[in-house]
């Protein structure tokens, strides 16, 4: 009886092991892990603007959900932000002049409930 509890006590690390290794796993919420499940539905120009364009991408499934990533006029990603139902839910990083991420800000239901500088 302790050789079949040794053994599935093993199996089941063992399965646990692979679950973790199977998937990526982060706790950083400006990781951006999951922009996989968007697809680019608009491409707005920046009109004069301070910015050359933005991109609109929008969930696959839930529609509700959408991010956009704002170009400077460098061609250079400025700031991804995401929405659910218009209002800002989700990261927002902004980037400086040579693309590094600067400040990431996180929104759930357009309040503000993070603040975060990423180092240089």
């Amino acid at each position: 009886m302790k050789y079949y509890l040794s053994i599935t006590i093993a199996a089941l690390f063992s399965c646990y092991g692979c679950e973790q290794s199977a998937k990526p796993h982060t706790d950083d919420p400006y990781a951006l892990a999951d922009t996989a499940d968007y697809k680019l539905t608009q491409t707005l120009q920046g009109q004069g603007g301070v910015y050359l364009k933005t991109e609109v991408y929008t969930h696959k499934k839930d529609t509700s959900r959408s991010y956009v990533k704002v170009f400077n006029y460098n061609q250079q990603i400025a700031a991804v932000q995401f929405y659910k139902r218009e209002k800002k839910d989700g990261p927002t990083i902004t980037y400086n002049e040579k693309g590094q991420r600067q400040l990431g800000t996180y929104y759930r239901n357009d309040t503000m409930i993070d603040m975060h500088p990423f180092n240089q």
